[in-house]
């Protein structure tokens, strides 16, 4: 594909994952020349990825990418020399689970960072990296981009580890960084296992669903709102070398309350939601909310309420 000249260009990892396709839209229709990397042909995927590909932009171009072969991202980085490179590729199978393989994690999260980062500094490519709201912990109030970090699960110390891998790559090779720490995003063509989606299937649907008491407190933010923030640390990258943000709504949302606002939105009975059916899954974490200030004072990034994310078309697609 040519270049306009001026036109900034971004290679965008992980892009069969929800995040990623939209990300990959998103820079696209920002004016960004992109690359979307897979790690097969595009033809080879199937289901819910493969329906994610078709929404991606005409103007988007591909290439074939093992995260892990440092030869690889080296002739690529050369190849393109992108003005900003998306580590947005992760291993999350069972990511909330304890028995997380670690090993597959720091494998595709923290390893290739080592090679990424010796070649950006060549080309003089920045680097967005895709942190996780879990790095924090528990807590009992909204977490701040300066508190201590004390995982809990091992994804979320695989999590950590890449974070100030990235922290200590972009200083040593003056590579300027921003790390996103994201809480719950919701949109358009999300896991369908997720309990937003499996609640919106039953509820279009008809079906009784057994639920926990679902007194959570959880910060969630649109994917649109989440894509711009992303936009948002790629225009901050030339102020300081390393920098990392909450990309989080701000406020915590008690998970019944949205669930019963989802049941009104999508004109469903409530009484469908069996609230206290079933036990709190083990371990859950009672409040996850990200203070997004710096966010909204250095970048001039604000997220929209939750409220206004919840359509009706988004769960349709996601069905």
């Amino acid at each position: 594909m040519s270049q306009t000249p001026g036109t900034k260009t971004a290679v965008i990892t992980g892009t069969t994952s929800f995040i990623g396709a939209h990300l990959v839209r998103a820079f696209a229709e920002a004016g960004y020349t992109v690359t979307a990397t897979l790690t097969g042909p595009r033809d080879s995927y199937s289901g819910l990825r493969a329906r994610r590909l078709a929404t991606l932009p005409d103007s988007a171009s591909f290439a074939t990418l093992d995260i892990r072969e440092g030869d690889a991202v080296a002739k690529l980085i050369e190849r393109l020399r992108p003005d900003i490179w998306v580590h947005q590729a992760g291993y999350t199978t069972r990511y909330g689970l304890p028995d997380y393989d670690l090993a597959a994690g720091f494998a595709i999260n923290v390893e290739p960072l080592w090679a990424l980062f010796r070649h950006c500094a060549k080309t003089g490519t920045g680097v967005i990296v895709t942190g996780s709201a879990s790095e924090y912990g528990i807590a009992e109030s909204p977490n701040r981009e300066e508190d201590i970090c004390l995982p809990e699960t091992p994804y979320a110390l695989c999590k950590l580890t890449e974070t100030l891998a990235a922290r200590q790559l972009s200083l040593r090779y003056g590579v300027p960084t921003r790390v996103a720490r994201i809480f719950n995003p919701i949109g358009a063509l999300d896991d369908p296992n997720k309990v937003l989606a499996l609640v919106a299937e039953s509820l279009i649907n008809n079906h009784p669903i057994d639920l926990s008491p679902c007194t959570q407190l959880r910060d969630f933010l649109a994917i649109e709102d989440l894509c711009t923030g992303y936009l948002a640390l790629a225009r901050d990258l030339p102020r300081v070398t390393f920098d990392l943000f909450n990309l989080s709504n701000g406020r915590g949302t008690v998970l019944k309350e949205l669930l019963l606002s989802l049941a009104q939105t999508l004109g469903a009975d409530p009484s469908l939601l069996r609230f206290g059916a079933i036990s709190m899954r083990p371990g859950e974490t009672p409040v996850s909310i990200g203070a997004n200030d710096k966010a909204q004072e250095i970048l001039g990034w604000k997220p929209k309420p939750i409220e206004e994310a919840l359509n009706p078309r988004m769960f349709i697609q996601n069905a």
